[in-house]
Parts: C-alpha cells; sequence; structure tokens
C-alpha cells in the first residue's frame, strides 16, 4: 500500500460496459472499478481516513486501475469516500462510475432548479442515475427516452409522478416528440449515443436544446474521442470522460440521493464463475435495468 492507497475489503463491486471494454493491458489483470468495502490498511501518509472506516466509490490506486472484482483491493484516497450509515454496502457500490458520471454531466449541462432535462437511455444504469440526480438537482422537467417496456421500471426508480417518456421504439412518437419539443431542453443527457453502432441521437435531438444548451454525451468510437482529446469542441456538445479524484462528488450524490428520497435498483450476483458469467452477459446484452452488483464477501 503506497503513501496515500488504502487496502480495502471487499463487500460488493459493480460492473460497467467499461469493464469488458477497456484492453486488461490498460485495465489490468482484476476487472471492475465500482467498490465498497471497509478500510484494513492505510498508507502512512492518509490522515482522513483509518482502519474499520466503511467507504466506497472506485478501485483505482495511485498508479491506476486496480480492479473491484477481488476480496481485498487497493485504492487512493483521492477515489473513495465514507459510507453513510444508512446507505448499505450493496447500493453504495453502484454508485461509482455511473453516478459520478452522471453528476459530472449534470454539471456540464449547468442543471439546476427549474431546469428541463432529457435523459437518453433512461433505463440503464447511467440513465436511470440521470434522472435521479437531475431531480436531486431540483430540475423541474425531465424527460426519459427507452423502451415502452421500460417506462413503469423508470417511474418506481424515480418516484417521479411527472416524469415524462418517449418509447424510442415508435418512430411516430419520436417524431412528434421532437416536433412538439424545438429548443424545449437545458441539457440532453445522452447515454445511448456510441454505444453501439445503430444508435445514434447526436443529430436528431440537437434541435431540441435552447439556445444556452448542451448536448452531454458520454460513449463514442475512438474518432469521437480523438476530436474531444485535441479540443475540437461542437458547440452546445460536450464528451464526458470521468474526472479523477471524485470524493467531493461522491459524498455530493450520496447527499443528493438521501434528499431525493431514491437509490440505484441493482441486479445481485452471486461473487463465483457462473455469477461473473452471467453478469457479463447480462451487461454486453445492453438491455439491463439499473446497476449489476456482485456480493463479494
Amino acid at each position: 500500500v503506497a503513501d496515500t492507497e488504502l487496502l480495502i475489503k471487499v463487500e460488493n463491486a459493480a460492473i460497467n460496459p467499461v469493464d469488458f471494454k477497456i484492453p486488461r493491458a490498460i485495465g489490468g489483470k482484476v476487472v471492475g472499478i465500482d467498490v465498497s468495502g471497509t478500510v484494513e490498511r492505510v498508507g502512512s501518509s492518509v490522515t482522513d481516513f483509518q482502519v474499520g472506516d466503511e467507504v466506497f466509490g472506485r478501485a483505482i490506486g495511485s498508479s491506476g486501475m486496480r480492479g473491484s472484482l477481488a476480496e481485498y483491493t487497493v485504492v487512493s484516497q483521492d477515489e473513495v469516500a465514507k459510507k453513510p450509515g444508512d446507505l448499505p454496502f450493496n447500493e453504495a457500490a453502484a454508485l461509482g462510475v455511473a453516478y459520478l458520471t452522471g453528476l459530472q454531466s449534470m454539471k456540464v449541462g449547468n442543471v439546476g432548479e427549474g431546469s428541463a432535462v432529457l435523459v437518453i437511455g433512461a433505463s440503464g444504469g447511467c440513465g436511470v442515475a440521470g434522472v435521479q440526480l437531475a431531480k436531486a438537482l431540483g430540475a423541474e422537467r425531465i424527460v426519459g427516452i427507452c423502451s415502452g417496456k421500460n417506462f413503469d421500471f423508470v417511474r418506481e426508480q424515480v418516484g417521479y409522478d411527472t416524469l415524462e417518456l418517449v418509447d424510442y421504439k415508435d418512430s411516430e412518437s419520436m417524431k412528434e416528440f421532437r416536433d412538439e419539443n424545438k429548443a424545449k431542453f437545458d441539457c440532453i443527457y445522452d447515454t445511448s449515443t456510441g454505444s453501439t453502432a445503430d444508435e445514434n441521437y447526436s443529430t436528431s435531438v440537437m434541435s431540441m436544446l435552447k439556445e444556452e444548451g448542451q448536448y452531454v454525451q458520454i460513449n463514442g468510437g475512438m474518432a469521437d474521442w480523438v476530436k474531444h482529446a485535441a479540443g475540437r469542441k461542437t458547440p452546445r456538445k460536450t464528451m464526458v470522460l470521468t474526472a479523477s479524484k471524485g470524493r467531493k462528488s461522491l459524498e455530493e450524490i450520496a447527499s443528493l440521493l438521501q434528499k431525493a428520497e431514491v437509490k440505484p435498483h441493482l441486479n445481485i450476483k452471486k461473487f463465483d464463475e457462473a455469477g461473473v458469467k452471467e453478469g457479463f452477459e447480462m451487461l454486453k446484452g445492453r438491455r439491463t435495468r439499473g446497476k449489476i452488483v456482485f456480493n463479494i464477501n
């Protein structure tokens, strides 16, 4: 354990698409980023944590990814936060990547009291996080795009009776929605475009942005990320790559979800060969509702 790191006994770990998309040469031998657990050892320079603290966040150490699908992992003190006592370990493990990405995207989109927010892919892990965080930040109008069969599920996760939902499989409804919502949204949070070759909303929804609005995309092909890295930014459009040192944001997320009285939806799996295989098959199928979480200890 380095000076600024913590050794964590893992209670729960969650997975995200990045866990099967990123080359293992970059991601390391152990898969998984989202983690919750108990501090077993602290580095010599760590002052904000002590042995026995219950924490949650991302399994990223001072030298890069360390993996969360393991009985123990090492994390940087800047990548985890103390877990509130009333937040279960399994729910805490679901808040890393999806909710940090969601909060960062909402802030890029200047979402706050009275905002109008459109979330594309509203039934997935990042989509549910986006809808819940938009509500917690005070958005006045929230619209989700997802499959019609998931409407009830999304409403259950948000507890938000006036949430509007549009079925992306119904081309007539989608056209009507676009025609009736020209320049109506402050933020469009797109969790779908770029996740597969056949889903692309990046041009079809731009007319629904207000003049000062922001379209925020979290997935993309190599060309998208090269353009992003080079600083070639399209007006009113931002690609979000989740920032490092997420401790303060994790604390804010836990507070926001408590305020909004919402929690992540979990698909709990056993941490064995069959359970891990099933979890990744569900994830790759791209039709999973909410987050896939493993019981490690």
